[in-house]
């Protein structure tokens, strides 16, 4: 069995060779590129199209799907399932480019053109089939990513699940926040939200 000291000495070796890879073969090259140039055309987009009125609802959204997103890919990198061959900095797990970019502003724009929970549905599963269907088996295409023993529809039903569970996250804590903050103060808080908080409008109403 392997000691602690063992396992680190391991990683430091690891990180040697990915080290030396990634100046020699990685850094400059076309699919560092292309790497780069997903994520300036993603912030481009967030910039000129993000609701400004909305930032801290659609953040707090995307940091939710960040941290599920990442978890789940460093269960897929650590076991095998698939793995990064280009690194945007020579790290592993590659997280930056893709799952904390990429990924999530996608689906923040499903969130921000979506008023219920039928809507987001529509452009959930679309910002879902995007992600699996198109640009995963693009990056696969251009040597970026290597999948093993792995299906696009499990990265299908990974992104959508974890994206619905996230709005259902940021939908409590708003209803949570409002029934908390005093009444003068509730109109301040997201009206894209307002609808699914009808209820307590009418409860103030009776009293």
């Amino acid at each position: 069995m392997p000691t602690f000291y063992e396992i680190i000495n391991t990683n430091i070796t690891l990180w040697n060779q990915l080290y030396t890879h990634w100046i020699s073969e990685e850094l400059f090259s076309s699919r560092w590129f292309i790497t780069l140039g997903s994520m300036a055309i993603i912030y481009t987009l967030l910039y000129l199209l993000i609701d400004r009125k909305r930032m801290r609802e659609l953040f707090f959204f995307g940091s939710l799907l960040s941290a599920g997103f990442g978890y789940a890919d460093v269960i897929g990198t650590t076991m095998g399932l698939w793995a990064y061959k280009s690194h945007l900095l020579p790290f592993k797990p590659s997280l930056l480019p893709y799952t904390y970019t990429v990924h999530p502003i996608v689906h923040m724009f499903a969130y921000q053109y979506a008023d219920n929970w039928r809507s987001f549905a529509v452009t959930n599963t679309v910002a879902a089939a995007f992600f699996a269907f198109v640009a995963q088996p693009f990056y696969a295409w251009v040597g970026i990513l290597w999948l093993e023993n792995w299906n696009y529809v499990y990265s299908f039903l990974i992104a959508g699940g974890i994206s619905f569970f996230a709005r259902a996250i940021v939908l409590w804590m708003a209803k949570v926040e409002q029934n908390h903050a005093p009444v003068t103060s509730r109109v301040s808080l997201s009206p894209k939200l307002i609808p699914a908080m009808k209820p307590l409008d009418k409860d103030e109403d009776t009293e």
